[in-house]
C-alpha cells in the first residue's frame, strides 16, 4: 500500500483484522523499495513504486503464494 495512504486511513487495520499483513510502500522488504529508500528515506511512495514492489515479489516468489505480501 502506498505509504501516504497507509498513514492516512484505516485500510491496513481493516486488512489486519482478517489476518493480512499490509506494508507501507516503499518498504525495505524488496530490492526496489530499498533502492528508493536509499535515495530518499522520507519518500511517501507512489502507485508506481507499490506496483513495482508487487511485481518484484510476484516475479521472485517462485509461484508460491505468501500471505505476508498482500498488495492493496
Amino acid at each position: 500500500m502506498v505509504k501516504i495512504s497507509y498513514t492516512r486511513n484505516l485500510t491496513a487495520v481493516f486488512h489486519g483484522t482478517f489476518g493480512a499483513q499490509v506494508f507501507a510502500s516503499p518498504t525495505d522488504r524488496t530490492n526496489y523499495g530499498r533502492s528508493v529508500l536509499a535515495k530518499d528515506p522520507n519518500n511517501n511512495g507512489s502507485l508506481g513504486i507499490a506496483i513495482s514492489e508487487a511485481v518484484e515479489v510476484a516475479a521472485t516468489s517462485g509461484g508460491v503464494k505468501n500471505t505476508a505480501w498482500a498488495p492493496c
